[in-house]
Protein backbone atom coordinates (compact mmCIF):
# COMPACT_ATOMS: atom_id res chain seq x y z
CA UNK A 1 0.00 0.00 0.00
CA UNK A 2 1.64 3.18 -1.51
CA UNK A 3 -0.30 5.57 1.43
CA UNK A 4 -0.76 4.51 4.85
CA UNK A 5 -3.07 7.56 5.41
CA UNK A 6 -5.73 6.02 2.95
CA UNK A 7 -8.07 5.05 5.96
CA UNK A 8 -8.56 9.07 7.26
CA UNK A 9 -8.02 10.78 3.99
CA UNK A 10 -11.36 8.55 2.30
CA UNK A 11 -13.89 8.95 4.55
CA UNK A 12 -16.59 10.47 3.33
CA UNK A 13 -19.14 10.66 6.25
CA UNK A 14 -18.64 8.70 10.25
CA UNK A 15 -20.82 8.56 12.93
CA UNK A 16 -21.44 6.32 15.68
CA UNK A 17 -22.26 3.80 13.72
CA UNK A 18 -19.99 3.29 11.43
CA UNK A 19 -17.54 4.95 8.74
CA UNK A 20 -17.91 5.12 4.38
CA UNK A 21 -15.34 5.99 2.26
CA UNK A 22 -15.05 7.01 -0.96
CA UNK A 23 -12.23 5.63 -2.26
CA UNK A 24 -11.16 2.69 -5.08
CA UNK A 25 -11.80 -0.97 -2.80
CA UNK A 26 -8.64 -2.35 -4.37
CA UNK A 27 -6.87 0.74 -2.87
CA UNK A 28 -8.76 0.97 0.97
CA UNK A 29 -9.35 -2.71 1.72
CA UNK A 30 -5.38 -3.95 1.96
CA UNK A 31 -5.18 -1.35 5.01
CA UNK A 32 -8.18 -2.83 6.96
CA UNK A 33 -7.95 -4.80 9.58
CA UNK A 34 -8.89 -8.74 8.71
CA UNK A 35 -12.47 -10.04 10.32
CA UNK A 36 -13.45 -6.32 11.54
CA UNK A 37 -15.85 -6.19 9.28
CA UNK A 38 -19.56 -7.01 10.47
CA UNK A 39 -21.64 -6.15 6.94
CA UNK A 40 -20.40 -5.78 3.48
CA UNK A 41 -22.51 -4.52 0.51
CA UNK A 42 -21.23 -5.09 -2.73
CA UNK A 43 -22.19 -2.82 -5.45
CA UNK A 44 -19.28 -3.19 -8.70
CA UNK A 45 -20.09 -1.41 -11.84
CA UNK A 46 -21.59 -3.82 -14.14
CA UNK A 47 -19.54 -3.85 -17.02
CA UNK A 48 -22.34 -3.03 -19.33
CA UNK A 49 -19.58 0.16 -21.18
CA UNK A 50 -21.28 2.73 -19.17
CA UNK A 51 -19.20 5.70 -19.19
CA UNK A 52 -18.70 6.72 -15.25
CA UNK A 53 -15.98 9.06 -15.77
CA UNK A 54 -11.86 8.18 -16.01
CA UNK A 55 -12.27 6.21 -12.63
CA UNK A 56 -13.89 3.57 -13.97
CA UNK A 57 -13.57 0.88 -16.43
CA UNK A 58 -17.02 -0.78 -17.24
CA UNK A 59 -15.87 -2.37 -20.81
CA UNK A 60 -13.89 -5.79 -19.81
CA UNK A 61 -13.99 -8.59 -21.30
CA UNK A 62 -15.59 -11.28 -19.13
CA UNK A 63 -12.37 -13.07 -17.69
CA UNK A 64 -10.77 -9.66 -16.99
CA UNK A 65 -14.05 -8.47 -15.30
CA UNK A 66 -14.34 -11.71 -13.02
CA UNK A 67 -10.83 -12.02 -12.37
CA UNK A 68 -11.45 -8.31 -11.09
CA UNK A 69 -14.23 -9.23 -8.95
CA UNK A 70 -12.46 -12.31 -7.31
CA UNK A 71 -10.13 -10.00 -6.65
CA UNK A 72 -11.87 -7.14 -4.45
CA UNK A 73 -14.03 -10.71 -3.20
CA UNK A 74 -11.35 -11.69 -1.48
CA UNK A 75 -10.61 -8.69 0.23
CA UNK A 76 -14.02 -8.75 1.16
CA UNK A 77 -13.80 -12.38 2.86
CA UNK A 78 -10.56 -11.54 4.39
CA UNK A 79 -12.00 -8.47 6.81
CA UNK A 80 -15.52 -9.66 7.20
CA UNK A 81 -15.69 -10.85 10.58
CA UNK A 82 -16.98 -14.71 11.90
CA UNK A 83 -20.82 -14.22 11.66
CA UNK A 84 -20.78 -11.08 9.04
CA UNK A 85 -22.68 -10.51 6.27
CA UNK A 86 -21.45 -10.27 2.67
CA UNK A 87 -24.09 -8.61 0.37
CA UNK A 88 -23.39 -8.64 -3.38
CA UNK A 89 -25.49 -6.70 -5.80
CA UNK A 90 -25.19 -7.48 -9.67
CA UNK A 91 -26.61 -8.62 -12.75
CA UNK A 92 -27.70 -12.70 -12.39
CA UNK A 93 -25.08 -12.99 -15.27
CA UNK A 94 -22.13 -12.07 -13.37
CA UNK A 95 -23.82 -13.28 -10.01
CA UNK A 96 -24.05 -16.74 -11.78
CA UNK A 97 -20.28 -16.67 -12.41
CA UNK A 98 -19.07 -14.96 -9.34
CA UNK A 99 -21.43 -17.47 -6.67
CA UNK A 100 -19.56 -20.70 -6.63
CA UNK A 101 -16.40 -18.70 -5.96
CA UNK A 102 -18.23 -17.05 -3.04
CA UNK A 103 -19.22 -20.07 -1.99
CA UNK A 104 -15.22 -21.54 -1.82
CA UNK A 105 -14.36 -18.77 0.03
CA UNK A 106 -17.36 -18.26 2.87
Amino acid sequence: MDDPNILWRTIALQTDLGTLHNADCLEILPSVTADSVDCVFADPPFNLGKDYGKKVDDARVEGDYVRWCQRWIDELVRVLAPGGALFLYNLPRWNILLAPYLARSL
